[in-house]
C-alpha cells in the first residue's frame, strides 16, 4: 500500500493526539509513504508552536523531526506539484498547501492520501476529489482488516 502522508497525519507519529494510536500504523514496513517536500516545514512549524506552547519539549520536537525524515520513503519536490495544486486549490477553495498533497496523491499510482484534516477532506468529496484520500482512523481500519484476512 502506498499512502501519501500529509502534515496532520505525521504529527499524530510523536505528538500525543486523539489520532495517535491511528497514526502508528503507518510506520509499519508494509507501506511506502510518500509526501511533497513542504511535509518538513509544516511538521516543524507545528512543532515549533507546541514546544512554545509547552506541550512538547524541544528534544521531543528535535526527536519527531529525526522520525519524520526516517519515516517518508519518497520525497515529491513542491515544484512539480505546484501547478495541479494551484488548480486543485481553486476547485476545493482551500489553501494551496493541503492541496500539494492531493496533487502528489494524484500524481502517485496507487496512493491514497492519509489526513485527520476533517475540513479538507469535506472540502475534497463536496468537489468530487475525495476519492484517495482516507482520514487516519479509515485508512486504519482497513489495513487492519487487510492484515487479518492476510494471516486468516
Amino acid at each position: 500500500m502506498i499512502y501519501v502522508v500529509d502534515a496532520s497525519a505525521a504529527i499524530a507519529w510523536f505528538v500525543p493526539e486523539p489520532e495517535h494510536v491511528d497514526a502508528d500504523f503507518l510506520l509499519g514496513n508494509s507501506m511506502r509513504r510518500v509526501a511533497p517536500d513542504l511535509i518538513f516545514a509544516e511538521v516543524a512549524n507545528v512543532l515549533q508552536r507546541k514546544v512554545r506552547l509547552g506541550q512538547i519539549t524541544a528534544q521531543q520536537a528535535v526527536d519527531g523531526l529525526t522520525t519524520l525524515d526516517e519515516s517518508i520513503d519518497e520525497i515529491l519536490p513542491s515544484k512539480a506539484l505546484c501547478r495541479q495544486a494551484f488548480d486543485l486549490s481553486r476547485k476545493l477553495d482551500h489553501s494551496v498547501y493541503d492541496c500539494m498533497y492531493l496533487a502528489a496523491t494524484l500524481s502517485t499510482d496507487d496512493s491514497y492520501l492519509v489526513t485527520s484534516d476533517m475540513k479538507f477532506l469535506t472540502k475534497a468529496h463536496a468537489a468530487g476529489e475525495g476519492d484517495r484520500i482516507r482520514t487516519l482512523e479509515t485508512a486504519h481500519a482497513l489495513f487492519a482488516s487487510a492484515q487479518e484476512n492476510k494471516h486468516g
